[in-house]
């Protein structure tokens, strides 16, 4: 697990306007504190698994509920939840 693979998740987030900065993305999508990719750098930590699990979920839950919507933006967004949501589970598996 890396934290280039929370900051890749952020980035996606970010652009697809799913989530609007990192202080939301960390409260919103990771279930932390605003400042919680910070700590990571600067403790030079991993995030933990469970983190890794809420984000997994959320992307999991979202992309439900949007996949039944006839909204040519909702199955993007589909996608790239889906696509994000394999990339926590490949690194919650290998923990």
């Amino acid at each position: 697990m890396s934290i280039k693979l929370i900051e890749h998740i952020r980035d996606e987030l970010i652009s697809s306007g799913a989530a609007a900065n990192t202080p939301e993305f960390c409260r919103a999508w990771l279930g932390r504190s605003e400042g919680y990719i910070r700590t990571l750098r600067h403790h030079r930590i991993e995030p933990s698994v469970e983190t890794l699990t809420v984000c997994a979920h959320k992307l999991g839950y979202y992309a439900d509920q949007l996949r039944g919507s006839s909204d040519a933006q909702h199955h993007a967004w589909v996608e790239r939840f889906d696509r994000l949501k394999a990339l926590c589970d490949r690194a919650i598996a290998e923990h």
